[in-house]
């Protein structure tokens, strides 16, 4: 399993006092990745998440680069599970991990929870 899939599971290391905190570029991939998928159904994030997989086979990737590709596959592949168990089109504001991330973020910074 993924980081990020552990993340999203809660089935990462429990006993580490706090889980690793992903980085700026990883969360603004992420967010390419939800606002590109808001609307679709499940055979269109498939497929956006074959596309993506091969682009970052194809290009050598290092570094941050890296980090970004992979964050965006993770993703797309996190989004594509979410869409295989859900009838209907992604929407970030019905998905459990985007808003437990939100709630996760609004308690750490005691700031409300941000609507969209």
């Amino acid at each position: 399993m993924t980081p990020e899939q552990d993340r999203a599971t809660g089935t990462g290391d429990e006993t580490r006092d706090e889980m690793s905190e992903p980085s700026a570029p990883e969360e603004a991939a992420w967010e390419r990745v939800r606002r590109s998928a808001t609307g679709m159904r499940h055979h269109e994030a498939k497929t956006a998440t074959e596309t993506a997989r091969r682009i970052a086979e194809d290009a050598p990737r290092t570094g941050q680069d890296a980090v970004i590709a992979r964050a965006e596959v993770e993703e797309w592949e996190r989004i594509t599970e979410t869409l295989t168990v859900h009838a209907g089109s992604y929407d970030p504001e019905s998905d459990p991990y985007v808003q437990g991330q939100l709630a996760g973020r609004a308690r750490r910074y005691r700031a409300p929870i941000p609507h969209r």
